[in-house]
């Protein structure tokens, strides 16, 4: 139990910023899936479970980030190289969910086209949080 509060605290704001883009990812999966499948039942679904394992992968790339010290275009080549995370697990997640190859392909490439968007933004509203509280991204992390 110790371990899983001292993981907790090093990690609160990873945490707190995956939560926030928890909640972006969902409103936009479940639109973007409902203009592709027409069907209520597919897009909650996909707007549930795609994002719940976006969570992970978006944590995981999050924590890579805070050791890399790029700083000019930081935002931008993060943004890329997160959209390429996105694009295979929505891939799998969607031909799990329709088991539809098309389906499943037309949706890995929108979803996290439109996703990247809102990422992108995302990250920049975090970083100016982070900077109007005077703390480094680095030091943030760690």
């Amino acid at each position: 139990m110790a371990n899983i509060k001292v993981i907790l605290h090093n990690n609160r704001m990873a945490f707190r910023k995956t939560a926030s883009y928890y909640a972006v990812h969902i409103i936009v999966a479940a639109a973007v899936a409902y203009a592709v499948t027409g069907n209520w039942v597919a897009a909650i679904t996909l707007s549930l479970l795609e994002p719940t394992v976006q969570a992970v992968a978006y944590f995981l790339h999050d924590k890579a980030w805070a050791k890399v010290r790029l700083q000019r275009l930081r935002t931008l080549v993060k943004t890329v190289s997160y959209y390429l995370v996105h694009l295979v697990v929505a891939a799998g997640v969607a031909y799990t969910v329709t088991g539809d190859l098309i389906t499943a392909l037309t949706l890995s490439l929108l979803e996290p086209t439109v996703q990247m968007v809102f990422f992108y933004f995302h990250e920049k509203m975090w970083d100016n949080k982070l900077q109007r509280k005077g703390s480094s991204l680095a030091s943030t992390y760690s």
